[in-house]
């Protein structure tokens, strides 16, 4: 998997993916510092993802594109 294309993944469904030197920041749009995660593994970083998508988001807010 390549970066962009898990970050393609992760938008559909409202979550934010960013790098930041070595490290890879997960959030959801308009989340802050208190709810972002930290990894340097893109599978983990999608699996984060979609967790946080699962627990903060409502099913109306995702779609498949």
């Amino acid at each position: 998997m390549r970066h962009r294309e898990v970050q393609e993944q992760l938008r559909v469904v409202g979550i934010s993916l960013s790098k930041n030197g070595g490290s890879l920041r997960v959030n959801y749009f308009g989340g802050g510092a208190d709810t972002a995660h930290f990894t340097s593994d893109l599978e983990e970083a999608l699996r984060i993802g979609l967790s946080i998508n699962a627990k903060h988001l409502p099913k109306t807010w995702c779609s498949r594109r």
